[in-house]
């Protein structure tokens, strides 16, 4: 109930935020405030280094054992903590040494600041101990200040810069009260890392590392040269299309996140999932097609009534999603193929990456869909394939 109370409201968020950044912002400045994202989240998976999946393991593993669960907690943390810092240096330096860049240095130091609270919120953590109930109050609680902020303080185009800084101060209240619980309500003690726990949690959290950052090699560079090559416009009208169906695929999590459990424990049951899966993927996809300019004019008026267009052409993501959660994080993954998962990620997302260094800086917002399409098609081809393969193991 709280992975859904929390998915459902990730959903509702990009439809309350978006529609206002849009229209206060100004397609331009919304283009320029995601740019600027989209560096920041190369950083934000390296922070991560697939903690969500290796350390999750390890704290359900031992969670009965109060001095092992510390043990892990600071060695993850102080990983974490290592990366992060890091990661704040070398964004520095691209930041200062690049024109691009140094421009708005208030915008892009503030995304740097909510890059680093956001990736060493210790989710992990809550999940692993199965008190997801912490999650949701405090990312409810902290997504409602987020908005009360904008609300407030974002009122015209010049605000751009304080977005970030919102997001920032927000994810800061939820990092710091996290900390406070896992103090109080865990009892764990503090204990300072060794160098040994510490090269143990990035030795066991690589596969996991490559699994999760390589998305970001076709997915996130998409934006990011479509900033290079073209301009903050051009930007604005990608996120834009890309962030409504990002909350359509809302769906496909929540049903996910739901029935993976059930399926951990009864995999003859995956039949039954998968057309689940595949029929509201299926509808989803073709209601974002169909009702493309509804939305559209819905959420960002009349004036941009162009991202109805790139909805259409990004509508099919949908279905290849649904595809690819129900075939490799609720199969592949549950049966031990997880090395097989990884590697079909990596290779797929090489590819696309080095197709998108060619593509986007020629076709522009159409190379950037058609390297989003391509590279879902293929990974949701691939993870069937293979499950059809698989499908008869005991």
């Amino acid at each position: 109930m709280s992975l859904f109370v929390l998915r459902g409201f990730q959903f509702l968020i990009p439809l309350i935020t978006l529609p206002y950044l849009v229209r206060t912002l100004g397609i331009e400045n919304f283009g320029l405030v995601n740019f600027a994202l989209s560096l920041g989240h190369y950083f934000g998976a390296i922070i991560q280094f697939g903690f969500s999946i290796t350390a999750t393991r390890e704290v359900a593993r031992y969670q009965e054992d109060q001095i092992k669960v510390s043990k892990i907690f600071c060695a993850t943390m102080g990983a974490s903590i290592l990366l992060a810092l890091i990661s704040a240096l070398l964004f520095s330096l691209i930041v200062i040494g690049f024109d691009k860049f140094n421009q708005h240095l208030n915008l892009y130091f503030f995304v740097l600041a909510y890059i680093l609270f956001q990736n060493l919120f210790p989710i992990w953590f809550f999940q692993g101990m199965e008190k997801m109930k912490f999650i949701t109050f405090l990312n409810l609680g902290s997504s409602a200040l987020f908005l009360i902020g904008l609300i407030v303080f974002v009122e015209q185009k010049d605000d751009f810069y304080i977005v970030p800084l919102l997001q920032a101060l927000a994810s800061l209240l939820s990092l710091i009260l996290a900390l406070v619980l896992i103090k109080k309500e865990f009892n764990l003690r503090f204990i300072t890392p060794s160098y040994l726990d510490i090269r143990n949690i990035y030795k066991n959290g690589y596969h996991a590392f490559v699994a999760q950052l390589a998305p970001n090699l076709y997915n996130n560079t998409s934006v990011f040269l479509l900033g290079i090559y073209t301009n903050n416009n051009t930007v604005g009208l990608y996120t834009a299309a890309t962030k409504v169906i990002d909350a359509v695929i809302s769906f496909a999590y929540i049903l996910s996140n739901t029935f993976l459990p059930h399926l951990a424990r009864n995999l003859k049951n995956h039949k039954k999932f998968q057309k689940i899966m595949l029929a509201f993927g299926l509808t989803l996809t073709i209601a974002t097609f169909i009702y493309a300019e509804f939305i559209s004019q819905l959420l960002f008026s009349k004036d941009y009534v162009e991202v109805s267009n790139y909805i259409k052409l990004l509508a099919i993501c949908i279905l290849f999603l649904f595809i690819t959660m129900t075939y490799g994080t609720n199969y592949l993954m549950l049966i031990n193929k997880d090395k097989v998962l990884r590697n079909i990620v990596l290779l797929t997302s090489i590819c696309f990456f080095l197709i998108a260094l060619f593509v986007v800086p020629i076709f522009g917002i159409l190379g950037s869909i058609s390297v989003l399409v391509g590279a879902r098609a293929t990974l949701a081809i691939s993870q069937f394939s293979y499950y059809q393969k698989y499908k008869n193991l005991n």
